[in-house]
């Protein structure tokens, strides 16, 4: 019979161990940060342009910009910004980070001041090294979910 209580307590014990582990991981996740517009978008820029950008998207947080060129020639990205202004309600455009060179076949991460700005959109902003007739082509996104190679 003893045997038997101790086991039950060691059950009890066990279980109500399991149970407080549970209900902290579980306050854990309970706490989001502000969530991120990381949807991956495809742009295309021709290189036959000098210059190119892709359409503006909401950047949610200060995370850095995601980019990952899948083809096409070596060319500069950069991440320009925009906030509303309060008085004439337009749009005001100010670059966001510098500009880097990114390898085709490397996702990168490009360091930026855009949230810190006030800014509430992204775009990205692409040009030329070398002439070429081949488009460069990829996947983008404002916010990142983790930090790639980081440039900036």
């Amino acid at each position: 019979m003893r045997k038997g209580k101790m086991k039950n307590s060691i059950v009890t014990i066990a279980m109500a161990m399991m149970l407080s582990v549970t209900a902290v991981v579980g306050f854990g996740t309970n706490a989001k940060a502000a969530a991120g517009n990381t949807g991956n978008k495809q742009y295309s820029y021709s290189n036959i342009d000098p210059i190119g950008s892709c359409e503006w998207r909401t950047k949610n947080n200060a995370t850095k910009v995601y980019v990952y060129p899948t083809a096409g020639p070596k060319i500069y990205y950069e991440a320009n910004g925009r906030k509303k202004n309060s008085i004439t309600g337009q749009y005001e455009k100010f670059a966001g980070s510098y500009s880097y060179a990114i390898p085709t076949g490397t996702q990168g991460s490009i360091t930026n001041w855009i949230n810190e700005k006030g800014g509430t959109e992204a775009r990205l902003v692409m040009s030329r090294i070398s002439y070429s007739r081949l488009d460069t082509s990829g996947v983008w996104s404002p916010d990142s979910t983790r930090n790639y190679t980081i440039f900036g």
